[in-house]
């Protein structure tokens, strides 16, 4: 009867430090996510006040991706040595530092500084706290909160985005003000909470960076041979490349074509944020409804979004332009997820998370691409410029994707 009574206390026990757990890793997943939502609407438009040009914008907002790509092999093998705690704590760290100097200083340099920074903390964050939480619970639970996080984040880049807009009216820096609070709060609940209710400290065994540097060749070795074998999985991966290059300077302009309108305050901009992020929902809901998943699908919306693009560079009225803006942000609703989908069903199982890698690299570097060429294109001719080649280039890959398709299947 006792050992009954203690094994049932023992299982309530565990369930309320799982709960907790699950609590501690959502929780610490807004906090680090709060940046890119309360900046997210601004962050541009911060740079341009300081007195960058589109070119200089650019290349500091493409900074932090680049050397998080760099320095995932580094931090990845670091962290493996540091335990789930440290890497955490060393990425708020990181994350208060680059606040720290986006709010006292107003020189390019500095600004690369604090998005070196940035990328660094990306980088030691990146599945951290998704492998602790995994290590830390059931699959199951996992799962579960899996699916709450992602639910969890986007309400809050909704609501900090607006935040942002608002707090930017009355003072443009009280946003890196209110993510260094927020960066301060991460480091505190990593430092006291997580080892009360972790099981597992570190399951991973440690490497050398080397090895960890020589892994990163053998996923590039194997995925280009496995590429090399289906062409339709490379094709994916290309076509996905394409739409990163493409979709990135809508993603840079929208709030300085915006913003340049008479009477439009970071208020403004912050409702429109949250407009957008509505307009993807709505995307994500039609998606979900359609069961149409295939390759072909994924082309033809991408190239009906492309002329959508091509549009924005003749809407010269503010109305105008955030009804294309959010027809775009529809677009994407439905292209991320479908995107995903579409190519994880051509991969094989026993391949996928190396080919997935691959795919994320080579996302990453048309992505960092994009950002530095149509930067120097909007800084020679105009923004528009740049939604116009976007435009045709979905267009273009959209078409060539379809009639490809259709050959192969009359063949």
């Amino acid at each position: 009867m006792k050992s009954m009574r203690k094994g049932s206390m023992i299982d309530a026990s565990e369930s309320i430090r799982r709960k907790k757990v699950r609590r501690t890793f959502l929780l610490l997943n807004c906090l680090f996510e709060f940046y890119a939502g309360i900046t997210g609407a601004t962050f541009v438009l911060f740079l341009y006040s300081k007195g960058l040009n589109t070119m200089e914008a650019n290349l500091v907002i493409a900074m932090s991706l680049i050397v998080s790509f760099f320095m995932e092999i580094p931090t990845g093998a670091l962290a493996d040595s540091i335990g789930y705690v440290g890497t955490t704590v060393l990425s708020g760290i990181l994350m208060a530092v680059t606040n720290v100097l986006f709010f006292f200083c107003d020189t390019m340099p500095v600004f690369l500084a604090a998005q070196i920074s940035l990328g660094i903390a990306c980088a030691f964050e990146s599945g951290t706290l998704d492998a602790w939480v995994i290590d830390n619970t059931s699959t199951e639970e996992s799962r579960t909160v899996f699916i709450l996080k992602n639910k969890g984040v986007s309400v809050m880049m909704i609501l900090s985005g607006l935040l942002g807009g608002l707090v930017a009216d009355f003072y443009l820096e009280g946003i890196f003000l209110l993510a260094f609070v927020a960066a301060v709060i991460y480091i505190g609940i990593s430092l006291v909470v997580m080892p009360k209710v972790e099981t597992v400290r570190k399951t991973r065994t440690q490497r050398q960076i080397s090895e960890a540097a020589s892994g990163v060749k053998k996923v590039i070795k194997e995925s280009v041979q496995y590429c090399m074998k289906d062409k339709n999985v490379w094709n994916v991966i290309l076509f996905n490349s394409i739409l990163t290059f493409a979709f990135s300077p809508v993603f840079v302009f929208w709030s300085p074509v915006l913003h340049s309108f008479e009477r439009v305050n970071y208020t403004v901009i912050g409702l429109a944020w949250v407009l957008m992020r509505a307009a993807m929902l709505a995307g994500n809901a039609v998606l979900e409804r359609r069961k149409e998943r295939s390759f072909s699908a994924l082309a033809v919306i991408s190239a009906v979004c492309g002329i959508s693009v091509f549009a924005l560079a003749y809407l010269h009225t503010f109305w105008s332009l955030m009804l294309g803006i959010l027809l775009f942000e529809f677009f994407l609703g439905i292209i991320y997820p479908l995107k995903e989908t579409v190519l994880n069903a051509g991969i094989s199982h026993e391949n996928r998370a190396t080919v997935l890698s691959f795919h994320s690299m080579i996302v990453s570097i048309f992505n960092y691409v994009s950002m530095l060429v149509m930067g120097k294109i909007a800084e020679i001719w105009s923004i528009e410029t740049t939604w116009k080649i976007s435009g045709l280039l979905l267009v273009i890959a959209g078409i060539v994707t379809v009639i490809n398709k259709r050959e192969k299947l009359l063949s």
